[in-house]
């Protein structure tokens, strides 16, 4: 009866002993921490004060919705003076255009005007047309004169003024030449207008003393004309280097027209 007393005894003493240890435990907040602060929102821009002025904003608008204008359009390319997106514009007006500048060019070059008197702003809208023409128009009509070979006279005549130009134009560059390599290349081309009117003109006589006034008057324009463009790209010490090949191939050229019978 004892035993079962003091058993009894031993199994309350364990269960209150486990409910003691089971019992969860309680964390008491401090009542000194501040709550939590709101987070901040981010500044917002008022509606009312736009980032761009009326004007660019309007005129912004109305590019994005004003189609383009047909016809030529400017745009950058190959020679001087503005060029023009010839893709949207009929072929007539592109030819009549190159013409005009061509037309343009050859009368800043080989006639008095005020653009002589300062050679920087003749030919700032140079090309390169105008040149090729007056080349294969001297070669086509020696060729066409001469009595045999005429494929031979055109390939020499072709040759000589186009290899001529070339290296003269190389020969102002390595002389410290202030003009550009193609800029150049049309000077000394439009400067064979006058020869170009001499072998036509002599197709119509062929008296010698008529042909050697002719050539002679050629020459002296086409030196004329060339003298003041070459001779101010260069420094004064190196003009005569300069300027003596550009006579030496229009004196050449002037041998090759009498010379072709």
């Amino acid at each position: 009866m004892n035993q079962n007393t003091s058993s009894q005894s031993d199994i309350d003493e364990i269960e209150s002993l486990f409910h003691i240890s089971v019992q969860p435990a309680t964390l008491e907040v401090p009542q000194s921490v501040p709550p939590a602060r709101k987070p901040s929102s981010p500044p917002t821009i008022p509606v009312s004060s736009p980032l761009l002025p009326p004007s660019s904003v309007s005129s912004s608008s109305q590019a994005f919705s004003t189609p383009a204008p047909p016809g030529p359009t400017l745009s950058s390319g190959f020679g001087g003076g503005p060029q023009y997106n010839t893709l949207t514009e009929p072929v007539w007006d592109t030819l009549k255009r190159d013409l005009m500048r061509v037309a343009t060019n050859l009368k800043d070059v080989v006639l008095p005007n005020p653009y002589r008197e300062d050679p920087g702003k003749a030919l700032r809208d140079w090309d390169l047309w105008g040149p090729f023409f007056f080349i294969i128009f001297l070669a086509l009509t020696l060729s066409y004169s001469a009595t045999e070979n005429k494929s031979k006279v055109f390939a020499v005549v072709f040759a000589t003024l186009s290899a001529g130009a070339i290296v003269l134009t190389l020969n102002v560059q390595l002389l410290g030449g202030s003009i550009i390599f193609f800029q150049s290349l049309s000077v000394l081309g439009y400067c064979l207008f006058p020869l170009d009117v001499s072998a036509l003109v002599c197709q119509a006589n062929s008296t010698k003393l008529f042909r050697s006034l002719v050539v002679s008057v050629a020459l002296a324009w086409s030196s004329w004309a060339a003298y003041p463009f070459v001779s101010t790209a260069v420094p004064s010490s190196r003009k005569a280097l300069a300027v003596y090949p550009v006579l030496l191939l229009y004196i050449t050229v002037g041998f090759l027209v009498l010379a072709n019978d």
